[in-house]
């Protein structure tokens, strides 16, 4: 009971200190406040990041599967997508390469990030946004691309205007505003083109060895296939492809967001120690400062585990408000 006493009355007596220097306790609260919060909000917006890409799977991936792979399908493999397509799922494919891109003479060509799509069935969620509204299977002829809005600041072209790629000349009919999948894209190197499967072919850029991501993306049907089975078997047919399915966040956008989570993790930490620092360094000079009130507490009969258990109390106290805040 008599220790209980005291230890009510110690809180006491640290509340009373507390209120005689605000300012200097203020501090403490604020520098305990920021570190823990830094931690806790870099981990919380991990969290958040992660369940929106798992809520928003389908129109990021712009499909429910998807499988990418660096090398052309063999008949093996082509194969499998037949038999995919069907047991009901519906097939897409999307080339993704680099390529200069020229806008006539006297002006230096740049290296842009092609994309081939099929207009038709592209994409399977989502929404392709050009401007000039328009829909994708008008705008993506053989004969024309859509482009950026950076490679028209870039090149000062406008809609309308004509550009080279590979052998041939492309009119741009659209920009594009919005693309479902840009971030799982594998080349995003400079301005980004888009076009059909035909005018990338008129190009001649796609070669035997050359450097081209294919993309895979299958909509699967209500009933029957399901994705489980689906995966397995592209597993089997590409061993070496990347694929992932509406059920996971995609695996190169997780792996940027776990290294900068683990970046800001580490930051905030070192903010959280230094900030333990300060108030440690504070609470020594506050202690400094009370050694008159310590000494007049000894001599009425305060033991030094009671005097401990007064600053104690205003330590812990501190610490708490700051986390909460």
């Amino acid at each position: 009971m008599q220790g209980n006493s005291f230890l009510r009355t110690a809180v006491r007596i640290a509340a009373r200190d507390l209120r005689a220097s605000p300012g200097k306790f203020i501090f403490l609260v604020l520098a305990v406040a920021v570190g823990v919060g830094a931690l806790t909000g870099v981990r919380s917006f991990g969290r958040a990041f992660r369940t929106m890409l798992l809520a928003e799977a389908r129109t990021l991936m712009a499909a429910d599967l998807m499988a990418r792979t660096f090398e052309p399908p063999g008949a093996p493999q082509l194969e499998t997508l037949k038999d995919l397509e069907r047991q009901g799922a519906r097939l897409t494919r999307v080339t993704e390469t680099v390529s200069m891109l020229s806008a006539g003479d006297g002006v230096t060509p740049v290296l842009v990030s092609l994309k081939a799509v099929d207009p038709a069935s592209y994409p399977f969620y989502g929404e392709l946004v050009l401007n000039p509204p328009q829909p994708p299977r008008k705008a993506l002829v053989p004969d024309a691309v859509a482009v950026s809005d950076d490679l028209l600041l870039r090149l000062n072209l406008k809609t309308g205007d004509a550009v080279r790629l590979g052998n041939e000349a492309y009119r741009i009919a659209a920009v594009v505003e919005k693309e479902p999948d840009r971030m799982t894209g594998s080349l995003n190197v400079g301005p980004r083109i888009l076009m059909s499967r035909e005018a990338l072919d008129r190009t001649g850029l796609i070669k035997p060895g050359s450097r081209a991501a294919q993309r895979f993306l299958f909509r699967l049907p209500e009933r029957g296939l399901t994705v489980g089975a689906a995966r397995d078997a592209l597993k089997a047919a590409f061993p070496a492809a990347l694929i992932s399915d509406f059920r996971e966040t995609h695996p190169l956008i997780t792996r940027g967001l776990t290294r900068a989570e683990r970046f800001l993790s580490l930051v905030s930490l070192i903010a959280l120690i230094v900030g333990a620092l300060g108030v440690a360094a504070t609470m020594h000079s506050h202690l400094q400062q009370r050694m008159d009130t310590i000494a007049i507490l000894k001599c009425i009969g305060a033991r030094s585990g009671q005097v401990m258990r007064i600053f104690l109390a205003q330590a812990i106290g501190l610490t708490l408000a700051g986390a909460l805040l």
